[in-house]
């Protein structure tokens, strides 16, 4: 059985182009941080961090006569003296050399920790969520450190450690996985601090390659000056449907606080009217009048922080200030920017400095952040293949970070995927056809359709079609340029409105996979992206899947002309009857075949016919209607 990287319903959650000035820390307390988890090329390792700081304590878990592969609880006992499992799964907690290989997590890649040659603490949740779906268990277990006694003089106390995960079922507002601490014994504790913010749900603690994740987190306000502090890590399963996967926690370490260092945690360039999407190219008569430019910053230093600055340079210019930027809070500096650009590739540079941070200061390595663009020649333009509208950046991004998804991502995907992207059409305009961006793994043979759909009726299920192209298939040509194109029989003119840009995909039973690009250089809204699976729903899933709208008439050169007129086809979704309209009068061939191929019906008509599809199983279906020389092709939903 393939694994689901995705089981949860669709949902929608904001991300940037906010425009307060001032955030609150997530747990509303004073000289909390919102925990900074260092992804990508990881501008900081463990030794690099631990070089400019005071370490107070630390953990490897070091657990001696452990055997080579892994030991339960309830207790592990380290040189730093005892660790405790608790909650009603604690003994899913587990000191381990390996990574879980249960049933939706079997090949996962290695935990690499700074000190994982000694071992590592794991929540081994996949090893015992069984059998399979509907009967998840919803696993909750904590781990608890020893007392730590090194925090009783200092003023500041920040929590780092090494770690990989993977859950399922729950948004990161929810504390799936998260951190608590204790100043009386364990008595009380406070509030959860999440270990995973911005992570999108399902899709992998950054994609399972092996690495592992430096996690910071400002526990100042709980334990700093504390003689007797715990620390907990918790699964809570029970309190956000967390069902399975796993945790991986290494090298746990409690450090001080730089008395200077604010640090640009993000930053965006988006159109005002997009809803949070940032967009890798834009033709240029779909740009919003006005950008905001701006970026989330947080003062991780232990001194309150005077005129923090965001100054942006380059292709874009913005300038925006907070006065005074107290220790822990993390603050939004941004601008509305009124511009109009010409077709080409913009950049930002974006830097944070404050009075007390320079250019040059020791800390200072964290301050800066880079964006880029492309406006696209408009829509109207005359010239061949020249606008393009993406919500990616392959291309543009120097600095790209890209997964893939497709028909070999979810059980019940292999042929009917619905994979989408969403565009917002400030204008009406002429649209010819898609551009697919194709990932390794994709085999030719493959089938796509490609249309526009509504894109609030997507989110309920609906896969009705407002434009459709005929099926294509997925030639080795394709596969070696990266890409496949695939055009409406005649040009589209698409009014204003935000549509989903959607492709079909049959892969015949997995025989020829399609696999699409999904770019996650650029944090996207969780709904700009998504997909659906036959006989199931709507998801959001994916950051910004490749999938290009192609503008404009001047692609008519890869245009099929061979269009049957006359022909509709409703209601789409079925409950199994669906009428195929003849305006024409001629004498049509109607075939209906599943995604694999398997003719289900085929009949000869000349009028407006009815034809009943109650008696096969819900899915989806290819209906192709042809006089011979032109044809007419939808794939239809039966329920």
């Amino acid at each position: 059985m393939k694994k689901i990287y995705l089981n949860v319903a669709f949902a929608s959650l904001c991300i940037s182009g906010a425009t307060a000035q001032q955030v609150n820390s997530d747990l509303n307390e004073p000289g909390f941080i919102v925990p900074r988890v260092v992804t990508g090329d990881r501008p900081e390792n463990l030794q690099d961090l631990l070089s400019t700081r005071s370490l107070l304590w630390n953990e490897t878990f070091d657990v001696p006569g452990t055997s080579p592969i892994s030991t339960n609880g309830p207790t592990f006992t380290t040189t730093n003296g005892v660790w405790t499992t608790g909650g009603s799964d604690g003994l899913v907690w587990k000191h381990s050399y390996v990574t879980t290989n249960g049933e939706w997590s079997t090949g996962t890649d290695p935990f690499v920790s700074t000190t994982a040659a000694n071992g590592f603490m794991l929540f081994d949740a996949d090893s015992v969520n069984f059998p399979l779906s509907p009967n998840y268990i919803n696993l909750t277990g904590e781990l608890i450190s020893p007392n730590i006694t090194a925090l009783g003089t200092q003023t500041s106390a920040v929590l780092v450690f090494e770690q990989d995960a993977r859950f399922c079922c729950a948004g990161t507002s929810n504390t799936t996985i998260s951190v608590s601490v204790s100043s009386d014994g364990g008595t009380s504790w406070s509030p959860a601090i999440q270990a995973t913010p911005g992570l999108a749900t399902n899709a992998g603690f950054f994609g399972d390659n092996g690495d592992s994740y430096l996690t910071s987190m400002n526990i100042t306000a709980y334990a700093a000056g504390q003689a007797n502090v715990l620390i907990k890590f918790n699964w809570d399963g029970n309190g956000s449907s967390s069902s399975h996967y796993y945790w991986n926690i290494d090298d746990v370490c409690l450090i001080t606080l730089p008395p200077d260092d604010v640090q640009l945690l993000s930053a965006w360039a988006i159109g005002d009217n997009n809803d949070g999407m940032e967009y890798g190219i834009t033709p240029e008569d779909m740009q919003d009048a006005n950008y905001i430019v701006g970026a989330q910053v947080v003062n991780y230093g232990s001194n309150a922080q005077t005129n923090v600055t965001l100054n942006v340079t380059g292709s874009l210019t913005s300038t925006a200030t907070n006065a005074n930027v107290l220790t822990g809070d993390t603050v939004i500096l941004e601008s509305i920017e009124a511009l109009s650009l010409t077709p080409a590739v913009y950049t930002g540079n974006y830097t944070v400095v404050s009075d007390q941070e320079m250019a040059g200061a020791p800390e200072f390595g964290n301050n800066t952040g880079l964006r880029e663009f492309e406006i696209s020649n408009a829509t109207t333009t005359a010239s061949v293949e020249s606008s393009v509208y993406a919500l990616d950046g392959i291309g543009v991004y120097t600095n790209s970070t890209l997964t893939s998804l497709g028909t070999a991502s979810f059980t019940g995907g292999e042929d009917g995927l619905v994979v989408a992207t969403e565009y917002r059409l400030k204008t009406s305009a002429n649209v010819s056809g898609f551009r697919i961006m194709l990932a390794n793994g994709t085999v030719a043979g493959g089938d796509i359709i490609c249309s526009l759909k509504d894109t609030a009726s997507f989110k309920l299920g609906d896969m009705t079609s407002l434009y459709s192209t005929q099926t294509v298939s997925v030639t080795s040509a394709n596969v070696s340029a990266g890409f496949i194109d695939v055009f409406f029989d005649n040009v589209e003119n698409v009014p204003t409105g935000a549509y989903y840009a959607c492709a079909e995909l049959a892969s015949n039973g997995n025989a020829n996979d399609i696999v699409i690009v999904d770019d996650e250089t650029v944090a996207q809204p969780a709904w700009a992206s998504a997909i659906y699976i036959p006989a199931n729903q709507s998801f959001t899933n994916g950051e910004a899947l490749g999938i290009r709208l192609l503008m404009g008439n001047q692609w008519s050169v890869g245009i099929n002309e061979e269009f049957l007129s006359g022909v509709s086809l409703y209601p789409n979704p079925s409950e199994g009857e669906v009428t195929i309209t003849n305006e024409t009068g001629t004498v049509n061939t109607v075939i209906v075949s599943d995604m694999i191929g398997n003719v289900i019906l085929s009949t000869e008509v000349s009028t407006s016919t009815t034809i009943d599809l109650s008696s096969v199983a819900g899915g989806m279906y290819v209906v192709k209607v042809s006089n011979g020389t032109a044809t007419y092709s939808e794939t239809v939903v039966i329920k």
